[in-house]
């Protein structure tokens, strides 16, 4: 019984030590693939610090950051020079990749209609609704705007519609501190008929509110104008 005992005891004592040799194995081989994927690694152009939209890009813009290779973004630019002179079309975080795509060659023009399509206009819109003055509203915003317009005709003749539709927001125009009585307005890109109905709702004093949309909503929403005889009718107000 004693030489069986002894028997077992060391073969599970050789099958333990086989065990630990090839799971040992199993590490340093994957360890060694570990280390060769981090080291493929390629060099791309990163942004060095936030680079607004329409910035001619300098050599003190741009650094370089090493990439994992299947992580490289697909039209990044590898070399500094392939980006210096060139215009941004959007805002580049410090420390993003730059993409091909994002520049535009200019020949050193920085003007806001190098992002703007054929057909479309840049315009500022002048609103003090709540939600605009109270920091509501941001740049990549969409929102509707809604107007109350006198008809000129009848007893009541003011009309509140929903204008126009899924507007996306450029950018906010406040006060600052070097001008501290700018009034505050949004800014839009437009076909140009929209930007006359923008024009002709300011320039008419009809009030005006901005209700921001939901980023998931994309279509225009049905809906009917309001004036006295409307709430009458729906809310059974009596007269």
């Amino acid at each position: 019984m004693r030489l069986r005992s002894w028997f077992f005891l060391s073969l599970g004592l050789l099958l333990a030590v086989l065990t630990g040799v090839a799971l040992n194995g199993v590490v340093q081989q994957n360890s060694g693939h570990a280390a060769a994927a981090l080291g493929d690694t390629v060099s791309i152009v990163v942004a060095s610090t936030d680079v607004p939209a329409r910035t001619v890009l300098a050599a003190g813009m741009l650094t370089r950051r090493d990439y994992p290779k299947d992580l490289v973004p697909t039209g990044a630019v590898m070399s500094e020079a392939e980006a210096a002179g060139q215009t941004t079309l959007a805002m580049l975080p410090s420390g993003a990749p730059i993409l091909r795509g994002q520049l535009v060659a200019a020949e050193g023009k920085r003007g806001a209609s190098l992002t703007i399509d054929p057909g479309t206009v840049l315009v500022s819109f002048p609103t003090a609704d709540p939600l605009t003055v109270g920091g509501f509203v941001t740049a990549g915003d969409r929102v509707d705007i809604l107007a109350t317009i006198s008809t000129g005709v009848g007893e009541n003749p003011k009309r509140t519609q929903t204008m126009i539709q899924n507007l996306e927001v450029q950018q906010v125009i406040g006060p600052t501190r070097e001008q501290p009585q700018r009034p505050t307005s949004l800014t839009f890109i437009v076909d140009h008929q929209t930007a006359l109905v923008l024009k002709y709702l300011r320039d008419s004093q009809a009030t005006i509110d901005v209700a921001v949309r939901s980023r998931a909503e994309d279509k225009d929403a049905s809906t009917r104008s309001v004036d006295i005889t409307y709430l009458v009718q729906t809310f059974g107000i009596a007269r």
